[in-house]
């Protein structure tokens, strides 16, 4: 299954509300994809807010602090889901993709494709310690 295919089952899967293309190819497969469901492209004035952003050719030509400033805007201002498609020549690697928040979906090593994926309420997980089990106990503190 080559990586457009994935990414649309990948759509199908998720089935969101609303898309916000960031580029036309992601206009026209989600367009493809979920024929019923609204799909906004991303303008430079704000819009509103979807499910799920999509992104196939939008890292393209962009170096690294431009691509990851428009990771940023998106995950603030757009979507708090993102799909993004990066291509061999993508200016970020698969480490600074962990580092926003984002997890390996699918690979097509015959066209060197990867789809990273963010879901902001699944990006982090909660620690076991970060539960009031193990909050203070003011009873057990020794001066």
């Amino acid at each position: 299954m080559n990586w457009r295919d994935q990414l649309q089952a990948r759509l199908l899967e998720i089935q969101p509300e609303s898309v916000c293309a960031l580029d036309a190819t992601a206009h026209r497969l989600a367009a493809e994809a979920l024929p019923d469901t609204p799909v906004h492209r991303q303008e430079n004035t704000p819009g509103p807010t979807c499910a799920l952003a999509l992104g196939i050719d939008a890292l393209n030509e962009l170096d690294a602090r431009q691509a990851q400033h428009l990771i940023s805007q998106t995950r603030l201002y757009v979507a708090p889901r993102i799909l993004l498609a990066a291509r061999e020549n993508c200016a970020l690697d698969e480490a600074t993709f962990r580092a926003l928040g984002f997890s390996l979906s699918a690979t097509d090593p015959t066209e060197n494709v990867r789809i990273y994926e963010y879901d902001l309420a699944t990006y982090k997980t909660v620690p076991d310690w970060l539960n009031a089990r193990f909050w203070a106990h003011p009873e057990r503190w020794e001066p």
